[in-house]
């Protein structure tokens, strides 16, 4: 190598050192950018809370049954469970047809009733619906009684709390004596917790044909709706 060409080489490779300090600035920014995506200076820029207890409840409601010992209804049975409103075909408290009445007869039905809901009850009412007939009064030979209204066919309701009719015990509030099918609302107020989510009660019909009933009352169907409401405490 020539002394000219030596005096070059070291003037160049003085040109390259001011590049030492850009490669430290380099690593500080690769630095800074490792610190903040492993959070270390995250925890100063972004404050989180996570909330993991978050529940909610419904309260609990009232939901009626009925049985007669063969056959079992609820006010949430089938379509209409989501209004708790069902309407029941399969529990007679009439009776029935198989076994029609003659004069001084009568039939006694026991249904059991329960709040089998989560919740309490305030009362109980009884509802009847209107009286009809078959064939309507006045028609045939001889022309058919009204049975819905003379008072030769009579029905008595009585209730008590239990599983089983206690004639001893029974409500006071909800009864009717013997008469021609009722046609008022009557209920029973909650007493000592006989309505209670979980609690029964009994309620017994008794239909009965009078001893005096005339011709008139003969072959004659008589039907009537019955509504049981079970309100919330």
């Amino acid at each position: 190598m020539s002394r000219v060409s030596g005096r070059a080489h070291r003037a160049a490779r003085r040109r390259v050192k001011p590049t030492t300090p850009l490669w430290a600035a380099c690593g500080a920014a690769a630095l800074v950018l490792t610190l903040g995506v492993s959070g270390t200076l995250s925890t100063w820029t972004t404050a989180i809370i996570g909330n993991t207890n978050n529940t909610v409840a419904t309260a609990t409601a009232v939901v009626l049954s009925e049985t007669d010992g063969s056959a079992t209804c609820t006010s949430a049975d089938g379509a209409q469970a989501t209004v708790n409103s069902s309407s029941c075909t399969t529990i007679n408290k009439y009776g029935g047809t198989a076994i029609p009445l003659v004069p001084g007869s009568t039939q006694t039905a026991d249904v059991t009733f329960k709040n089998i809901g989560g919740a309490n009850a305030s009362s109980f009412q009884l509802s009847p619906g209107s009286c009809a007939q078959t064939p309507t009064a006045g028609s045939g030979t001889p022309a058919a009684a009204n049975l819905c209204s003379i008072g030769d066919l009579t029905v008595a309701v009585s209730c008590s709390p239990g599983s089983s009719y206690n004639s001893g015990t029974a409500w006071s509030d909800l009864a009717y004596p013997a008469a021609a099918p009722p046609s008022t609302n009557k209920s029973h107020v909650a007493a000592s917790g006989d309505l209670n989510a979980g609690s029964s009660w009994t309620c017994r019909f008794k239909v009965a044909l009078a001893s005096t009933a005339g011709v008139t009352d003969q072959g004659i169907t008589v039907t009537q709706p019955l509504t049981w409401t079970l309100n919330g405490a």
